[in-house]
């Protein structure tokens, strides 16, 4: 299970993720790796992903797809991310018999993109959030607020909401994701460091991370 937070005040975007994956060998035996599930595409613009492991391939090839096509700003991305991932997550399940559903969380499948648009004063930093559980295509997109908590988590995500709501600095929202996060680890063992951490402000998407 992935844990991804992220939300955006008139700063900037701050978007935080563990680094646990979850694999199955061919008896079935759970085995835990770590992984990095934290892209930039371009200069200013991010995609996480959680739930089946397929999904960090799939943000891989669309940040390469996003950047070959010199997709600029936000609105673009956004875009053409659902479209290509619900085509990619479709052809995986197809054509891969190792890319199977299994049971519970490890049905699901998550992206979350953000990034700065250069053309909109008014809404300068987007989310955008797409998911599928069971398999089932194409992907949803899915109504978010300021703030996302994937899988949801109805204590950190209102504090995260609360926090965007009060324009609090990035920094803070940090802080508050490393929190959120360290104790998610403690009592979840498939939520584990280093924790992966990026801010989108109009200089661009900055790369954080914590190892502790």
């Amino acid at each position: 299970m992935t844990q991804i937070l992220s939300g955006k005040t008139t700063e900037g975007i701050m978007v935080a993720t563990d680094s646990m994956a979850t694999a199955f060998d061919a008896d079935g035996e759970e085995r835990q790796f770590t992984i990095d599930k934290l892209f930039s595409i371009g200069t200013h613009a991010f995609i996480v992903s959680g739930g089946m492991g397929i999904s960090v391939q799939l943000s891989m090839r669309f940040k390469q797809y996003a950047e070959e096509r010199r997709l600029l700003g936000i609105e673009k991305i956004v875009s053409a991310a659902g479209p290509y991932l619900s085509d990619q997550y479709r052809a995986a399940l197809r054509n891969d018999s190792r890319v199977t559903a299994t049971n519970g969380q490890f049905d699901r499948i998550y992206f979350v993109v953000g990034g700065y648009s250069f053309r909109s004063q008014d809404d300068p930093y987007q989310l955008a959030l797409w998911g599928s559980e069971t398999g089932q295509f194409p992907l949803q997109r899915m109504q978010i607020g300021p703030s996302v908590a994937v899988p949801r988590t109805m204590s950190g995500e209102m504090r995260l909401f609360q926090m965007c709501q009060r324009n609090c600095p990035l920094l803070e929202l940090i802080e508050f994701a490393e929190n959120f996060l360290q104790k998610q680890s403690e009592t979840n063992p498939q939520i584990g460091p280093p924790f992966r951490f990026g801010t989108v402000t109009p200089a661009g998407f900055t790369r954080l991370e914590r190892s502790d």
